[in-house]
């Protein structure tokens, strides 16, 4: 299988991010709307989501890493949207969860692709 676009990685911490909800939803709702997007919309060879324990930073959960395997970069996504402290990380930039999840997944894929 070639290398998916995207790789979005959805804390389902049942320590921490599942107690914590984004416009009602918490990490395991996210993670099933996330695939379930991808899939009405034909992206499931180009988005990969993937559950995974403590991505710390549940302060602004629930918590989304998106790596963008295009270009290298990674995306960080939760409550808040600008700079915010991390423990093991630092200072990070933090993008907030968009209602319209398919709008997370548009703005991470490649321009020219979409």
């Amino acid at each position: 299988m070639a290398q998916r676009d995207l790789n979005i990685i959805v804390c389902v911490d049942p320590r921490s991010c599942l107690s914590h909800y984004s416009r009602g939803r918490n990490g395991q709702d996210l993670l099933e709307k996330l695939r379930q997007v991808a899939q009405e919309e034909g992206l499931e060879d180009r988005v990969q989501v993937t559950p995974c324990r403590c991505i710390f930073g549940c302060t602004y959960g629930p918590r989304l890493d998106v790596a963008q395997r295009w270009s290298g970069e990674k995306a960080l996504y939760g409550t808040s949207q600008g700079r915010v402290n991390i423990s093991r990380r630092g200072r990070v930039d933090m993008n907030q969860i968009p209602a319209d999840l398919s709008k997370l997944l548009q703005d991470n894929l490649p321009p020219s692709q979409l």
